[in-house]
Order: structure tokens, then C-alpha cells, then sequence
């Protein structure tokens, strides 16, 4: 929390032996100074006021008077930023620099840097908040220094960041950084007001070219890596872990690391990627995955194996690739992803030939909107859909 106080600053005496009154404006353990316009020999000086017979000063209580009304002022001011949460992510300086223009904030005073490490610890999704904090560190690492203030990052600065990124980074991933940065103006301008409209960098800006790769798979490879057989134990966990995956409708692997009970033959929960409510049946093949690879006290082993879901990940898709280079599967980039993206491509083609609304709510895809509040989706057509895609595995 921010103070003000009105003090003598004695550390020099001017040329006629007077010390210079000051606002002394402290804030997370630092002080910056507005002078008062007011000198006096320090015997003058009384906690805060002018005492009687000061010279130089022609009327006493005048000069009283316009120092309480700048306390005043500063404590109003302070009140203001405190009212509208911006003051934790103002410096000291920035907090007297606000008084001093009478409540008027320098755009240029607003650090990005230190706005967005506010931010990020409030983020709730973990996968977002990691995403977040690898563009803070980027930032950091392309700025070599704390301070990166909104009004540097121009058009012009994006598109020398844009190729910063680009050199050791795909495109796909340049863009999350990119967006992430694209996040924070816009919080800034519209939900905590710290600055304007007209310093807004984006407006017709070109983000990284990417084209999407082609992740799907056909029902034969599916049906391959569900036969492969192995004699390392690390592959033929991930080899189950991407069929569950896969008999789940592609479910995410942070969803599934979250499961923890199985209620009517069913798998309700919220997606992780968008808090959207979402059921899935657990057919006879996913059961079987589950119940061979049951934890001791979770329903799942990875659960118990892995810290996070993060890591599990990271291990699953380091195993696959070791499984997809194997002659019979010949997929040498093979990750979990290509389970989901798998079985979204098998829906839509022949002999099945789902449409796109019924692929999109099996896949739960986008947040719930005020228009879906009007339909009970029938989670039987989804369950008909994944039935019939599994049982295109029999043959």
C-alpha cells in the first residue's frame, strides 16, 4: 500500500542553510519526492508544519494550509489508484509521477513487463499460465533487461520480435507469444484502464505465417498401434495411454490425468483448455485400458507415475516417437495429438461421414455461449459416433 507524508528533507542545506520541503510518496519498500515549493531552517519545522515565526514566509498558516491541501490531494489520489487496483502494478515513481500530473498517467511510465508478471499468477489453467510465463521469459531474455514499457511495443517492434522468435521457433509457436502479448494490451486497456486505445500495436498486424499440420491418421495405422507389441514397458504405456485417448474421443492428456471416478459408465468433467462441461461414455475398450492400467490409489497408474500433466505429456510423446519409428508403424513424429486429430478425420470421411457440428460436440470444442443454453445436447448421437469409430477397428 502506497503513503504519503510531508517531511524536511535535511540531507542538504540550500546556499542559505534551508532544507526543502517535500512529499515523500513510499510504495513496496521505496521512496520518490515532489517538492513543496516551501525552504525553511530546519528549527522551523514541526511534524508536518511550518511553526510561527518562520522567515521568509509572509503568512503562516497560507503556507499550512497548501501543505495539508497537497497531503490531501495525494492521499485522494493514491485512494483512486487503490479503488481501481492500479497501484500494484505502478512503481514508486510511477505512483508520484501520478500525483505530480494531478491524476494524469504517463503511458509511457506503465512497465509491460511488470504488468504482466501481476497478471500471470491469476491465471487459473495451468497450461495457460505456463504458456504465459514462457513469453515473460522470452521477453526478458530478447529485452536483456526488466523494464519493456507499453508504448515501446509498437508495429514496428512486433515484427522485429516476430522474427526474433521465428529463428529458433515455429510459427505456431512465435503466435502464442505473440497472442499472449496481444492478451495483456487488451487487458490493459479494457479491464484495468492503465492505458489507451491509441498506443494499441496490433491493428492490422501480420502474425507468423503457420500452416496447420496434417495430424490425421488412418484407421489402419490406429488399428497398428493398438496391435504393437513391445517388450518395453515405458512404450507400451504410452501405446495405452494414446488408445484411451483415442477411445475417448480424443480426450486431452491433461483431462485424462484429471479423472477420478467413473460415474454411470461415464467420464464427466470440465475441459481443462476451456471449462466446458463435457461427458464421455466409457466403452468396453477404454475399460479395459483403464483396468489394466488401475493405480494403487488413483484410477489411473500415469496419475500416480507422473507429477503433472505436463510431464506426463512430455514422457508419453517421447515414448510414441520411439514407437512410431518402429518399420511396422513408420511414423516418426507420432504424438499424442494424433489420436484426437485421428479420430476426427476418421469420423468425417467414409463409410462414417460425420458432420461438422456433431465432430465439434463430440470433440467439445469452443466455450459454452448464451446460445447453447438453449439446446440439450443429446449425448446419445455422440456415444453412436465414437461406438461406430471403434468398431471400425474390428476389421
Amino acid at each position: 500500500m502506497a503513503t504519503a507524508k510531508l517531511i524536511l528533507d535535511t540531507r542538504k542545506a540550500k546556499k542559505d542553510g534551508t532544507y526543502p520541503i517535500k512529499l515523500a510518496i513510499s510504495h513496496k519498500s521505496k521512496t520518490s519526492y515532489i517538492r513543496a515549493n516551501f525552504a525553511i531552517p530546519e528549527k522551523y519545522w514541526d511534524n508536518g508544519r511550518i511553526k510561527r515565526g518562520c522567515p521568509d514566509i509572509e503568512n503562516i498558516r497560507t503556507a499550512n494550509n497548501k501543505l495539508a491541501s497537497l497531503l490531501l490531494d495525494a492521499d485522494d489520489f493514491i485512494e483512486e489508484l487503490e479503488e481501481r487496483r492500479r497501484i500494484d502494478i505502478m512503481s514508486v515513481a510511477q505512483v508520484a509521477d501520478y500525483i505530480k500530473n494531478g491524476g494524469k498517467q504517463q503511458q509511457s511510465a506503465v512497465n509491460f513487463l511488470e504488468y504482466m508478471e501481476k497478471y500471470v499468477p491469476t491465471i487459473k489453467n495451468n497450461s495457460t499460465k505456463e504458456k504465459y510465463n514462457t513469453t515473460l521469459v522470452k521477453l526478458k531474455e530478447y529485452m536483456g533487461t526488466e523494464l519493456l514499457f507499453f508504448d515501446d511495443i509498437t508495429k514496428a517492434w512486433l515484427n522485429r520480435y516476430k522474427e526474433y522468435r521465428l529463428e529458433n521457433s515455429s510459427a505456431a509457436t512465435t503466435n502464442i507469444d505473440l497472442r499472449n502479448i496481444r492478451a495483456i494490451f487488451n487487458r490493459a486497456i479494457d479491464f484495468d484502464e492503465v492505458i489507451g486505445q491509441e498506443i494499441y500495436p496490433f491493428r492490422k498486424f501480420e502474425f507468423a505465417e503457420s500452416k496447420p499440420r496434417n495430424l490425421r491418421l488412418p484407421i489402419e495405422k490406429i488399428r497398428q498401434i493398438r496391435d504393437f507389441k513391445t517388450d518395453n514397458k515405458y512404450i507400451a504405456l504410452a501405446r495405452d495411454f494414446f488408445m484411451l485417448s483415442f477411445y475417448l474421443i480424443g480426450m486431452n492428456n491433461s483431462d485424462i490425468y484429471d479423472i477420478a471416478l467413473i460415474t454411470e459408465g461415464r467420464i464427466e468433467y470440465d475441459r481443462n483448455k476451456t471449462q466446458k462441461s463435457y461427458s464421455v461414455k466409457v466403452e468396453p475398450e477404454a475399460m479395459e485400458i483403464i483396468e489394466t492400467r488401475k493405480g494403487e490409489n488413483s484410477l489411473l497408474i500415469y496419475q500416480e507415475r507422473y507429477a503433472n500433466a505436463r510431464n506426463l505429456t512430455k514422457q508419453m510423446n517421447k515414448h510414441l516417437k520411439e514407437l512410431g519409428k518402429h518399420e511396422t508403424i513408420n511414423i516418426p513424429d507420432l504424438m499424442m495429438y494424433h489420436a484426437r486429430h485421428s479420430w476426427a478425420g476418421i469420423a468425417a470421411k467414409k463409410p462414417i461421414g460425420a458432420g461438422k457440428p456433431l465432430i465439434a460436440q463430440a470433440l467439445g470444442h469452443g466455450k459454452t455461449t448464451v446460445t447453447d443454453t438453449y439446446f440439450d445436447y443429446d449425448n446419445e448421437l455422440v456415444d453412436d459416433l465414437n461406438r461406430k469409430i471403434i468398431n471400425l477397428l474390428k476389421y
